[in-house]
């Protein structure tokens, strides 16, 4: 199966969110074990960078995108992800090319803790907590 891994949840893993930290952590584990594939969106890698760099520095930032790199594929959001979203009926802007990144790339499921943020969506929209109750075997 395909998951899509919106910002924030990589954000409470890579910044050690303890109220969060460990259902991230199980999906990460999971994937580990072969159950599941892990994918995010170039966009969210390039906002976790600036976010990390801006709170740290840009060495601490590159360090952590690193880390991502180790388990989760990147995809490329393209023209087709942008116009989608400008079309779309999503609030966010930002939030329409996540899910058009996922869509386009035969995602299943969005995994994020902003659930109202995908309401639009047709994909499965889960948190953390869900998708661990609902597909934790």
């Amino acid at each position: 199966m395909k998951i899509f891994l919106d910002s924030d949840v990589l954000l409470d893993l890579l910044l050690g969110r303890e109220l969060f930290l460990e259902d991230i952590k199980w999906i990460l584990e999971l994937s580990l074990s072969n159950h599941y594939k892990l994918y995010t969106s170039s966009i969210i890698i390039a906002n976790i960078h600036y976010l990390i760099s801006k709170t740290s520095n840009a060495e601490k930032a590159k360090e952590k995108v690193n880390k991502l790199l180790s388990f989760i594929k990147i995809l490329n959001v393209g023209e087709k992800e942008i116009r989608s979203s400008i079309e779309s009926k999503f609030k966010g802007f930002e939030d329409g090319i996540q899910n058009f990144s996922a869509v386009n790339s035969d995602m299943q499921i969005i995994v994020t803790r902003n659930i109202k943020d995908f309401k639009t969506s047709n994909l499965s929209i889960l948190t953390p907590k869900e998708f661990l109750v609902r597909y934790r075997k």
